[in-house]
């Protein structure tokens, strides 16, 4: 009996050697995830044409949208997609920032909405350390005039195409002021790992 502790009690701490090894792997490799996914996944000239092109970003989108499970939907029936980069949030509404931050993207609540006109402001992390990576803006960086991005509210799809990407200082609140066109605005943290600044992406309503 005493040797059969003793070999229990010894695969428990394998056990738990291993789990902790892993636990330091996901950690060291997980920031880097998201670059090395968009390398291998999004990062060839034909997905970066078709991020410029409505009709190709219409069909994503659909497909995207007609693949969610139900339990997407519990979080909230609004959702923001940009094909280019892999994000694939929902919109939270919430009065209190770090809950909707917690659960996708989380809409201003002082902004406008895409039914209404003006600015429709939206934020999100730039990095979690939770998979999916979908629901944060850690590739923001590599967005351009002329991509396009979609916007479901309210059960209606709002198609933006960016007409600018920059970095402002995070006591600059220019980005969040009305506007009588129907615009999107969009930012997050940066650098990466950083509130120092902010990397804002700006587009118009095309339909």
């Amino acid at each position: 009996m005493k040797y059969k502790t003793k070999g229990l009690i010894k695969t428990i701490i394998i056990l738990l050697e291993i789990s902790a090894f892993a636990v330091l792997a996901y950690l060291i490799i997980s920031p880097f995830y998201p670059n090395i996914k968009y390398k291998i996944t999004y990062d060839n000239p034909e997905i970066i044409a078709d991020a410029k092109n409505e009709e190709k970003v219409k069909e994503k989108t659909a497909e995207i949208l007609n693949s969610l499970p139900e339990s997407e939907y519990a979080v909230s029936p609004n959702r923001l997609i940009i094909t280019k980069i892999g994000v694939n949030a929902p919109i939270v509404e919430s009065k209190n920032e770090q809950y909707g931050l917690s659960r996708g993207a989380w809409h201003v609540p002082e902004s406008s909405t895409p039914d209404k006109g003006g600015n429709t402001v939206i934020t999100g992390h730039r990095f979690k350390y939770l998979p999916p990576n979908n629901v944060t803006f850690y590739l923001f960086d590599k967005l351009e005039a002329g991509d396009l991005i979609s916007v479901l509210w309210n059960d209606k799809n709002y198609l933006y195409k960016i007409k600018e990407t920059k970095i402002v200082l995070n006591t600059d609140f220019s980005v969040l002021e009305p506007t009588d066109e129907s615009i999107l605005t969009m930012f997050t943290c940066h650098p990466i790992y950083s509130t120092e600044k902010r990397l804002v992406v700006t587009a118009t309503l095309l339909n």
